[in-house]
């Protein structure tokens, strides 16, 4: 049996729809970090496996205001601090051999536009560290790059608020801030 063109072209239109409405998720070069300070010095602790995507389907930023999820989620594990003694602490503080991830689910997220292919995002959810959700906050920017969109934000937090002990050292002589600033720059394409 010969299907015809018209046949032929109206199944097509189902399979092009799902293909048009594919949901964005994480690329490569996608990063997650927590950076603060110590009694020592500054310190920098940053993923480059973060996955995750987001509830809509298009990648220009005029179009993405309303959009009804995101979530970046990074295992704790892969969260590197370019020292392996200060890599060790840090995943204890965050209690990653009991909780292997820490990420935000944005449930609501407004783009204002500033542009064709920028604009500011305000997104609203969850941030969980080391077992513990809170509600959060996150102002960042959005940009529209080669049929990919380009999003960055931190925010600051107090790790006590998410029952993270500041890690100390040396009888207390060395203590880690508990002021830190956790930061997503991530590239999404559906």
């Amino acid at each position: 049996m010969r299907m015809s063109p018209k046949w032929g072209a109206l199944l097509a239109v189902p399979v092009l729809a799902a293909a048009a409405m594919t949901p964005l998720s994480l690329q490569p070069g996608s990063r997650v970090w927590v950076e603060g300070t110590s009694t020592v010095r500054s310190w920098h602790c940053e993923s480059t496996r973060a996955e995750g995507g987001a509830g809509v389907s298009t990648t220009d930023v005029a179009k993405l205001s309303g959009a009804a999820h995101a979530q970046v989620t990074v295992a704790t594990a892969t969260l590197d601090c370019r020292n392996g003694t200060m890599n060790g602490h840090m995943r204890k503080a965050l209690k990653a051999s009991t909780v292997p991830t820490l990420g935000f689910h944005a449930t609501s997220v407004q783009v204002t536009p500033a542009g064709a292919a920028a604009g500011t995002a305000e997104m609203q959810g969850t941030l969980s560290i080391a077992g513990q959700e809170r509600p959060v906050t996150i102002t960042g920017t959005v940009a529209g790059e080669s049929g990919q969109l380009r999003v960055r934000g931190t925010k600051r937090i107090d790790m006590r608020e998410w029952g993270v002990r500041p890690p100390s050292l040396m009888m207390g002589t060395m203590r880690v801030n508990p002021n830190v600033t956790v930061g997503f720059d991530v590239v999404l394409k559906p």
